[in-house]
């Protein structure tokens, strides 16, 4: 197990959309990474890590910050580390492991949540995908068939889904989901502020604001009993940020709408 210390620097969260987010497949094909951020998931973190060195070789763990020995139950695996010194939240993680990638030479990552509600052998679906869509961010869309799945996040991810299409007029099926695919240069040139749960909404709704195809692809889902189930989603603060989120971006859409409009009317 090999470890490098990496934190996101301000400047890089505040840069202007990068012209080739516009353009055409830039890739022959695309270099992909996994990238799991943790924060204190010490009892599913080893099972899926495992799982996703069997699908592929390039695997990074983000360690946010967590205050528990998770890392440690890595010994022995061929896995990347990046520590966070204190808890940035989870949109900073996935930051970190994007410019990583990027500087050993990636130009996608696929993040798989550590709390093994993902299979990682899913990750072939968003390969198969990108090879077709470089350019574009696929989103896995979680099988909620499955009894085991709490009603929050029946619910959630019903807001999100309106909300993604009241921002951007574009439809996703599961708009909350964490298992998804980004073009590394996707992340290095939008203008991204959310750091935390937050932050997987906002980078959608930029996205489409900047041309970027929004693709989705079926996959699995396990939710362990609720008596098992560790959540660090909090019920009041994660919810008031998406809330103050939606409302910024729902303004800002309605102005783009509107400026739009009257350069038309000219």
């Amino acid at each position: 197990m090999s470890g490098r210390a990496s934190l996101i620097d301000k400047k890089s969260l505040d840069r202007r959309p990068h012209p080739a987010l516009l353009r055409s497949p830039a890739f022959h094909r695309p270099e992909i990474a996994i990238v799991i951020p943790v924060y204190n998931h010490p009892r599913t973190l080893r099972e899926v890590v495992i799982k996703a060195l069997k699908v592929h070789r390039a695997v990074m763990v983000v360690d946010d910050g967590s205050s528990d020995s998770g890392l440690d139950t890595l010994d022995g695996l061929t896995v990347n580390v990046v520590r966070h010194p204190r808890n940035l939240g989870k949109g900073v993680a996935i930051l970190s492991g994007a410019r990583e990638w990027r500087r050993l030479g990636m130009t996608h990552i696929v993040t798989i949540d550590a709390d093994g509600q993902h299979d990682p052998d899913d990750f072939r679906r968003f390969v198969t995908e990108l090879d077709l869509h470089p350019d574009a961010i696929v989103v896995g869309k979680r099988d909620f068939e499955v009894a085991e799945v709490p009603s929050a996040s029946r619910i959630g991810r019903a807001i999100s889904n309106f909300w993604l299409r009241v921002e951007t007029g574009k439809v996703l099926g599961d708009a909350q989901s964490g298992f998804r695919a980004y073009p590394i240069a996707l992340l290095e040139g939008l203008k991204l502020h959310e750091r935390r749960y937050s932050f997987e909404i906002e980078v959608l709704v930029k996205a489409a604001w900047a041309g970027v195809e929004l693709r989705e692809v079926p996959v699995s889902t396990y939710y362990p009993p609720a008596e098992e189930r560790v959540s660090h989603y909090h019920l009041f603060w994660d919810n008031v940020r998406l809330s103050l989120l939606n409302t910024k971006l729902s303004l800002r859409s309605v102005a783009h709408c509107r400026t739009r409009r009257r350069k038309y009317k000219r």
